[in-house]
This record gives C-alpha cells, structure tokens and sequence, in this order.
C-alpha cells in the first residue's frame, strides 16, 4: 500500500492533523482491546477462579470493575494519542502535564490494584493455605502464623501503590529536590522525593521477599527434606537477618550517602564499641552459634540455672524461654552456650525420671516391686519401652531405700506426673500394710557410779 495513501488528511484543527493511517491504527487498537476484555471477563477470569470457591461474587464483580475502567481508560488514552489532541496543559512550565499523563497515571493505579487482586487471591492465599496444611501435618493445634495473609496483601497492596507513585513522579517530571548540600568541589547530596519513595519500597519489598523465601520456598524445602521446627527456624532466622542487612545498604545508598565511607568509620567505631560492649557481642557471637550449630532448638525443654522452660524464640542477643509457669524469661545467649544446660530434647523426645522412697525392715521388698511395676505401668504418661523399673539402693539407718525409675514425654508437666505417682504409692502402701519408717536414733545411758 502507498504510504501517501495513508497519509491523506481526513481534517486539520490548527496543528492537529488526523490522516487515514493514524485512524486504521486507532480502529486496530481498539479492535484489540475490546477483544481482550472480553476474552479476559468471559474465558480468562472465569477459568482461573472456576474451582477456587473462597472468592465471593462480591469480590469477582470488583475484579470485572476494576478490568472494565482499565480498558475504558486505556482506550481513552489510544484515541488522545492517535487524534494527536494530546494537549500540555502547562506548556510554560518544566512539569510535563499532558492529559495522556493524567489518564496514564490513573491506568497505572488501576493495574496496581489488579494485580493486587491477583496476588492477594491466588498467590499469597495459596502460600497460607499450604503452610497451614503442613502445620497441620505436624500438630493438631498450630498457632496463629506471625505473618497473617491480610498483612502480607496490605504490604504487597502498598508496595504496588508506591511503586505506580515513583513512575507518576517521573512522568510528570516532579522529582522535586527536598534537601540539598555541596559536601565538597563539584560534589553534590541531593535529597529528591523518589528517595522517599524507593527507601520505602525497599522496606516493603524485604518483608515481601522474607515471606516469600522462609514461608513459601523454604517450608516447600523443609517439608521435602523433613526439617524439623528448630531447624526451620534458625534457617529463617538466619536468611532474615542477611535480607535486612542487605536492605540497609541498599536504602542508604539509595538516600545518597556513600556505603563505603559508612563502613570505614563503623570499623573504627565498632573496635572502641566492642571494647566497651563485650557481653554484648558476646551474647550475639552466641546468638549466631546456636543458629547454627543447633545444640538448643525453638521447642527443646531444658533446664539451666535450676530454672526448667522451652524455648520459644532464639534472637542474636537473648532467647526466650517460657516456664512451667508460663512466665517469660530472657535468657542472654552466652549463658546457653558458655554454661551447663540440660536438654531433655536434645537427641531425644522422652526422658528418664525417678521418685526416691523408703520402707521399714522386714518388709516383702518382691511384693513391693511388683506393687510399684503394676501401679506405674497403669500410668497413661509413662511409657511403655523403655519399660520403668525398680532400683534397691540401701540399707539405710532405719529403711530400705529404692528408687522408682520410669521415661515420659512429658517434661513440661513432670512434677505433676510424679505428684500424682506419690499418691498412688501412698495408697498402695496403705492398702498392703507397708510402713515407712520415721527416723530412728537408739539412746543408750550409762551412769557414772
């Protein structure tokens, strides 16, 4: 076809021309966009939300709303291209202020919203649901997950929103300069709005990719591989503290101030902080230890300083442990790793246990150890294998002392099990006749004539 064909002008408004070409390309446009609407209301969306029945009608015609203005908009913005009525409205002035800016703006903010839509209602939605199901695998009562999926969307819905406002700040040309300051010859800080805006995508973009690698890749990897919790944990840990540090670096940087004269002063610093802080990096140096090396795990019961809890969060500079009294105590990570500490979860899920008691002589010590076998074995919290068993320690001054020796899975509540063990015994030796003796001391006077 003959270019000049296509050239010939269909009318003039001062110096807007529409020739027959620009109106072939804004009839094509528009074919397609009317076609994809409707392969997207009647095919597309249908197909993808077909077998998900969480997503309401409400929430499906919001969806066909937000498509319909979108496309609506966009062919609002091919016709102003193609009829070349895209005006500057502020033509005496540095801002670009064309009214295709405005209706890209607003497109821009719509696919945010979208694809908010779409994040929120199949990928993060799907994440949850699966890390629920494995949860559900490993106990019958999971906690609430510290990441709820509403907080995950409203930190992806505004990441999104952020990101369409640093594009409209650069179309209209309004990267206004906040602060600025000559730090020496020809070297200039300046502080513009996009800084404000890419710091703060930073930080919603790390927690995006932290939840995105502990919660969606690595709980795929720990359940492949069988990972237990503690290990699940110190690996989360781990990622996320080399994630954030990564994104201070990248947020300083991107508020212009120069990464690597930060290091050499922090260098110099940390050496007179280190002096001063010991203890400090003592406990985080530990903190990092137990991370890796995974001697004391989130869930393990252990006993430090005669005080028994479990573990419920390991940080870089203390660790939580919760007692048998439910009270909260934080435990510097030095004392976990530098002193004595009994883990009764170590290697193992059960642990052996013992009640001390004593008779008076001539008792029929086979009876009483078969007395104590039956009793203890009845007991729902006491194992079966390894079987318990009786232990004769002595003769005693005035008794016959043994120990009851027996494994349970219970730590947390032990010392209730072994209460109610006591009773038992106490009854069995009432119901048999069996005495226990009271301390004995034989005087013996000799008078002096």
């Amino acid at each position: 076809m003959d270019n000049s064909f296509l050239d010939t002008i269909l009318y003039t408004y001062g110096e807007v021309q529409l020739t027959l070409g620009m109106l072939i390309l804004w009839l094509l446009g528009m074919i397609v966009l009317l076609v994809g609407y409707r392969l997207l209301r009647r095919r597309v969306i249908p197909s993808l939300i077909q077998d998900r029945t969480y997503i309401t009608d409400e929430e499906n015609s919001d969806l066909i709303r937000l498509i319909k203005t979108t496309t609506v908009m966009i062919g609002l913005l091919i016709t102003l291209v193609a009829s070349g009525f895209d005006l500057d409205l502020t033509p005496k002035s540095n801002v670009n202020f064309k009214i295709s800016y405005l209706i890209a703006t607003v497109i821009i903010l719509y696919i945010a919203w979208i694809s908010n839509w779409f994040t929120s209602q199949f990928f993060i939605h799907d994440a949850f649901a699966k890390k629920e199901e494995v949860k559900a695998l490993e106990r019958p009562d999971p906690p609430k997950p510290l990441n709820s999926e509403d907080r995950i969307s409203r930190i992806g819905r505004w990441a999104l929103l952020v990101l369409a406002a640093n594009l409209v700040v650069h179309i209209f040309n309004i990267n206004y300069t906040l602060f600025s300051r000559q730090l020496s010859d020809g070297i200039f800080f300046n502080f513009k709005i996009s800084n404000i805006l890419v710091v703060i995508l930073i930080i919603l973009g790390t927690q995006l990719v932290i939840w995105l690698i502990t919660n969606v890749i690595l709980t795929n990897i720990s359940v492949r591989n069988g990972l237990d919790q503690g290990a699940s944990f110190a690996i989360n840990q781990l990622i996320r503290y080399v994630i954030w540090t990564f994104a201070i670096f990248f947020g300083l940087d991107a508020l212009g101030i120069d990464v690597t004269l930060l290091l050499g002063g922090a260098a110099a610093l940390l050496v007179g902080v280190g002096l001063g802080l010991q203890q400090t990096f003592n406990d985080f140096i530990s903190g990092v230890v137990l991370l890796f090396e995974r001697s004391v795990k989130v869930g393990d019961m252990l006993e430090t300083h005669g005080r028994i809890g479990t573990i419920k969060k390991i940080g870089l500079r203390s660790s939580i442990v919760e007692s048998r009294a439910l009270e909260s105590i934080i435990v510097p990570n030095s004392q976990l790793v530098n002193s004595e500490v009994i883990n009764w979860s170590y290697d193992t899920d059960k642990c052996r246990f013992e009640i001390d008691l004593s008779v008076a002589y001539g008792t029929d010590t086979k009876m009483l150890k078969s007395l104590l076998l039956n009793m203890v074995r009845d007991n729902p919290y006491v194992m079966k294998f390894p079987a318990p068993f009786v232990r004769f320690i002595t003769f005693g001054e005035s008794s016959l002392d043994f120990k009851l020796y027996f494994f349970s899975r219970n730590f947390l509540v032990i010392e209730d099990i072994k209460s109610d063990i006591r009773f038992e015994i106490d009854e069995i030796f009432r119901e048999n006749g069996i005495e226990i003796p009271f301390p004995q001391r034989e005087i013996k006077i000799v008078k002096d004539e």
